[in-house]
């Protein structure tokens, strides 16, 4: 699932963006321990100036793969930095004016309204039917869109803040970054892990709709009707265990190994069940937010970042596979990935159980795997000079 003719600012785009993300991942992390873990403006620092804008950027980069297109010009290019502006001012809105929230929140929804109709636009006008993978990313945008839609609202109408505050939270990280994960690891493990799984097209076909309306269940729970959790977590969970089960099983040969990027992605998909149910529990008021957020992100964000950036990197800077140099940045990214795999997982179980430490345990593993991305961008320019 890579694109062999991207633009070359596409590329530098794409690679830029993502060291952004893992120095933002590495950053929040001691901080977690000094404000409550469930600050706003920690979690805005990675969800919305690392995240939001990678995930942007990356769905530019798939989309003419998916709908089998040429690539954008340069201004659509623009949308993740307005994403990233948006960010920006929105962790500063939540640090010193709150008040002045809406207008990160209008600047986010128009950047998620460019890229929705550009999108759409290339869906509808295609030759054939497009990947369904499209639909996914789709209907990812279509939940971020609810989530900003809903915290504009309560920046309105401040007695609805708690509420709509939680649906924001939920839509955008089940649905917009779920709904991103679920359907973009579906074409990309199998690529990464050098198998044929025959009924991944099938299966984002008729899983869509489930897992979206899943996602806007949980969000309406979590804000309003409590019960509605409950169904919510079954539309997710049953796609999700059903994608899990064969990693474990069929393909386990393929997909485990101490230095396959593979490894990351696969243990991603298993901390996505984690997160999912430990989500859904917080969102019944269940189980303590803080808990949640460290399981996201040391289950699940950690392990997905790391794991797609390993895989794809080398293909952004070496479009040309089969030359020594691609083979070795691919070598060198996807070095230790088992034993990231086992330092997550370490620090995600000792976050369940309450001990404290862990998140310095995965800052060091995010670290190690930064300046891995460091060399491998070193070792490129140098052969660019």
């Amino acid at each position: 699932m890579t694109v062999r003719d991207s633009s070359k600012p596409m590329r530098l785009a794409m690679i830029g963006l993502a060291t952004a993300a893992l120095i933002a991942l590495l950053a929040i992390l001691p901080s977690f321990h000094f404000p409550p873990p469930s600050a706003p403006p920690i979690i805005h620092v990675i969800m919305a100036i690392g995240i939001m804008p990678l995930i942007m950027g990356a769905m530019i980069y798939f989309t003419p793969v998916l709908t089998r297109t040429r690539m954008p010009s340069w201004p659509m290019l623009l949308v993740p930095v307005v994403a990233l502006m948006a960010g920006i001012m929105a962790t500063s809105s939540l640090v010193w004016r709150r008040d002045l929230l809406f207008i990160p929140a209008v600047l986010a929804i128009s950047a998620t309204g460019a890229m929705l109709a550009w999108m759409w636009r290339r869906t509808r006008t295609m030759l054939g039917r497009p990947h369904p993978g499209q639909y996914w990313y789709l209907g990812a945008l279509v939940c971020l869109l609810w989530g900003l839609t809903a915290i504009f609202v309560a920046t309105r109408w401040p007695e609805y803040w708690s509420s709509l505050r939680r649906f924001h939270i939920h839509a955008n990280i089940l649905g917009f970054i779920g709904l991103t994960a679920f359907g973009t690891l579906r074409v990309l493990l199998p690529t990464a892990a050098s198998y044929t799984d025959p009924v991944s097209r099938q299966r984002l076909q008729a899983d869509l709709y489930p897992v979206l309306f899943g996602t806007l269940l949980i969000s309406m729970g979590s804000a309003w009707w409590t019960w509605l959790v409950w169904p919510g977590l079954v539309l997710w969970l049953v796609p999700l265990v059903r994608f899990a089960w064969p990693l474990v099983t069929s393909w386990r040969r393929y997909v485990w190994g101490w230095h396959r990027s593979s490894s990351s992605l696969g243990f991603a998909v298993l901390g996505l069940i984690v997160v999912l149910s430990a989500g859904s529990l917080h969102a019944m008021a269940l189980w303590p937010a803080a808990a949640t957020l460290q399981l996201f992100f040391l289950l699940f964000l950690f392990p997905l970042v790391t794991g797609a950036i390993s895989y794809l990197l080398p293909a952004w800077l070496w479009q040309v596979r089969d030359t020594s140099a691609y083979e070795m940045a691919a070598r060198r990214l996807a070095w230790g990935s088992g034993a990231r795999m086992l330092v997550f997982f370490t620090a995600g179980t000792m976050a369940w159980n309450g001990i404290s430490g862990g998140l310095y345990l995965a800052a060091g593993a995010v670290a190690l795997f930064l300046l891995q991305v460091v060399l491998t961008l070193w070792a490129y320019f140098l052969r660019k000079i």
